[in-house]
């Protein structure tokens, strides 16, 4: 916990940082800050040294993005996700499968690349999550909340194409793809405490003008 602590710390000092550099960019080159809506599945499991085997699992996210333009090719983009994810893994010290379905909200803060193309755009983007686990249950439906801590951290690496629209206030819409590799364990319970999320999630976004 103390570890995701002080990454969590160095997060947020670089959000601020980053913010902090972007905004007045943004102000002076006179780029647009907009509001984005996203949605889509994710397919996510359990590893770790407690995780003999495992097995992605349907789920789904969906959430609210602000992109701050900082030029044509770099941009900073937090985000707030809702995400519902499912995992099936079998624990090797209990000798059974464990089917764990989990509520999350997620906080990507993410660093975005653009290709100097219009108005199809490819994007790369790499950043850290943080992650507020609101409830956990097993499969047969049991409350499994003392069994998890309730904050991760993973890293996010991914991209998107987007597709120019400018229609009014609706300026773009675009599909993404995105990995999300844990780096806290989750587990808090003997036999399962070496834990970590493993998540492919795929969206679409409507961004608008504001």
């Amino acid at each position: 916990m103390q570890t995701a602590t002080s990454k969590l710390t160095a997060s947020i000092a670089t959000l601020a940082l980053l913010l902090g550099l972007a905004l007045p960019m943004s102000s002076q080159a006179q780029s647009p800050v907009d509001l984005g809506v996203r949605g889509g599945l994710t397919q996510a499991t359990f590893y770790g040294d407690d995780v003999n085997s495992n097995d992605f699992r349907p789920g789904f996210t969906g959430g609210v993005f602000l992109n701050y333009q900082v030029n044509d090719a770099f941009a900073v983009q937090p985000e707030v996700l809702y995400s519902r994810r499912g995992t099936k893994n079998h624990n090797s010290a209990a000798g059974n499968d464990i089917r764990v379905r989990q509520d999350v909200i997620e906080i990507p803060v993410l660093l975005k690349l653009s290709a100097p193309t219009a108005p199809v755009t490819p994007r790369l983007y790499v950043g850290p999550a943080l992650g507020f686990v609101t409830n956990s249950e097993l499969g047969n439906g049991n409350d499994a909340d003392d069994s998890f801590t309730d904050v991760d951290f993973s890293g996010v690496v991914g991209g998107e194409i987007a597709y120019a629209l400018n229609k009014g206030p609706l300026s773009e819409i675009a599909v993404d793809g995105r990995y999300n590799l844990g780096l806290a364990n989750l587990g808090d319970a003997n036999n399962f405490e070496d834990v970590r999320t493993s998540a492919f999630t795929g969206t679409l976004s409507l961004r608008f003008d504001i």
